[in-house]
């Protein structure tokens, strides 16, 4: 009995001798980090916007950390294959996601399938904002947003809208439009932003909701006309374009692809203070933002990881709200 009481003992010292073992180096590892290469997954086709981006903030976050980060792209599921990539990757620190409204909060709400929520990532930071604007066919006779009411309000069957899907982040800025505003428009699900562009610029659709930089050449050589910037407030790239917010008949509609870094649930505190203080001395840098603003994004005041987790469970909730306005496939 003796001899196995002090095995037993044995057993246990030893035990706890190796859980020490394990914590003093997965310390030691947390603090080194990151003492080799990151995977940035991007959960697009390279040579979108979002993968721009990322290319973009992957070299200013070598920089800072001193160890290369590598974009890799993983398209398909409208971001859920490489957001569920990450979800399943190690939570050291290694694999991080590159994020957006839409693959990080729509996805999710959009597709029951999709199998995560926004709150499986552990959130780091946002890294860049492009706004979505609502703009008109040419000859439609409404270049402000409170003549396209008035207009839609008229017309028997409804003004056609585009988007880039019937559950997709402009869909769900469409449903946000018609009910500030009181209005039905038609929906027109595009299968992306090339044919969408297309029949806006042949007549064949009344209106459109597009990203700025989409837009935004198209507005300049009038040949759409901009109905307003789904925003709080006018984009600092485009000063002179105004929010359908300062119209009288549409109030609180912001919808935006923001971007933003995180990693798969668990990740450990020092590795997402040490990518979050990276991400900081990145949004401080006056050139990066610059260069970032003449693409059409809007410059992004840098949050802590607390709160941006705070920021992603408010989007979670207002998407939600949105969705019972929406036919989810």
């Amino acid at each position: 009995m003796q001899h196995a009481a002090a095995a037993r003992r044995r057993w246990v010292l030893g035990l706890a001798a190796v859980s020490m073992a394990l914590s003093a180096g997965a310390a030691r590892s947390q603090a080194g980090y990151p003492d080799k290469p990151i995977t940035l997954v991007v959960p697009n086709a390279a040579g979108g916007a979002a993968d721009n981006l990322a290319r973009s903030i992957a070299e200013e976050l070598s920089k800072r950390l001193g160890q290369t980060v590598i974009v890799e792209n993983i398209g398909g599921a409208s971001g859920a294959i490489g957001a569920q990539r990450v979800l399943r990757s190690a939570p050291d620190g290694y694999t991080l996601l590159f994020g957006t409204t839409s693959d990080m909060v729509v996805t999710p709400i959009a597709n029951r399938t999709a199998g995560y929520s926004v709150r499986d990532f552990t959130p780091i930071a946002k890294v860049g904002v492009t706004p979505m604007t609502l703009v008109a066919r040419p000859g439609l006779g409404a270049t402000t947003l409170d003549q396209m009411v008035e207009l839609a309000r008229r017309k028997l069957n409804g003004l056609s809208v585009g988007t880039t899907g019937s559950a997709s982040l402009q869909a769900f800025a469409t449903v946000a439009l018609q009910r500030a505003a009181g209005i039905d428009l038609l929906g027109v699900p595009y299968k992306g932003g090339a044919p969408l562009l297309n029949d806006l610029l042949g007549g064949q659709l009344d209106l459109g909701v597009l990203t700025l930089p989409a837009a935004l050449a198209q507005v300049r050589a009038g040949k759409l006309a901009m109905l307003g910037v789904l925003a709080d407030k006018r984009p600092s790239s485009a000063p002179d374009l105004p929010t359908v917010n300062e119209s009288t008949s549409v109030k609180g509609v912001d919808v935006a692809i923001w971007a933003a870094i995180a990693g798969p649930a668990n990740l450990p505190p020092p590795v997402v203070d040490r990518l979050s203080k990276a991400v900081q001395a990145v949004l401080a840098d006056a050139e990066f933002t610059e260069r970032r603003a003449k693409l059409g994004d809007m410059a992004v005041p840098y949050q802590t990881a607390a709160e941006f987790g705070r920021f992603l469970a408010a989007e979670d909730e207002r998407y939600r709200a949105l969705a019972t306005g929406l036919k989810l496939e």
